[in-house]
């Protein structure tokens, strides 16, 4: 059984937006710049609730996931969390008191091969020992065993266009509310309409 610990997230930056400025200021039908910092800082919170909302990242950066054991299930499978996963830049467990780092196909150039992977799939990658090995026995006897670090979510431009909408109905959500003009007897059609986007993107594994 796996036993995750902890998960840390690259936090989103400014730049490069999802989506342009400009088009959300289209979409909220603003033609000045007076908004523009609060439109920016909708943005982030659409999208920090898209995550919460469905345990995936949306847009791309790097994850720092803790583990207190390599699973002893009979084929060692570790689905990884947060969506899709770009790229699963290394592992690394303490044996005997010292870092210890594996490095997969997709983690360096030449790839390595201290384990196999696939991120072919959209709702997370998986990695697993070479085949005929098995992952190392690291020490229970520490804050974080075992740590991998990948990257998951998707580039800006690549985005599928229901998250898009449902980020920009979200924003708008927001911009209204912060003006005063959002009408009460609304608010639960809008909820039913961002729960209708997401709903198809929201993982349901565990952790």
């Amino acid at each position: 059984m796996l036993c995750p610990l902890r998960l840390d997230i690259d936090p989103l930056e400014s730049s490069p937006l999802p989506i342009s400025l400009q088009l959300l200021k289209d979409h909220l039908a603003i033609d000045h710049s007076e908004l523009d910092e609060l439109i920016t800082l909708n943005l982030a919170a659409a999208i920090a609730a898209f995550e919460a909302q469905t345990h995936r990242t949306v847009l791309r950066r790097t994850h720092r996931w803790a583990l207190a054991e390599f699973p002893r299930t009979p084929y060692q499978q570790i689905r990884l969390p947060r969506g899709k996963t770009r790229v699963v830049n290394s592992g690394e467990c303490i044996v005997g008191g010292s870092p210890q780092t594996l490095i997969g196909p997709s983690g360096s150039s030449p790839p390595g091969d201290d384990f196999q992977e696939d991120l072919r799939g959209e709702d997370g990658g998986t990695i697993m020992p070479p085949r005929g090995g098995a992952w190392p026995s690291p020490d229970r006897d520490c804050p974080a065993p075992v740590t991998i670090t990948f990257d998951a979510g998707w580039d800006a431009t690549e985005i599928p266009a229901d998250i898009i909408r449902a980020i920009m109905f979200w924003v708008r959500t927001g911009i209204d509310d912060d003006r005063g003009s959002v009408d009460p007897a609304k608010l639960e059609a809008n909820r039913a309409t961002f729960e209708a986007l997401v709903s198809s993107y929201r993982l349901s594994r565990w952790y």
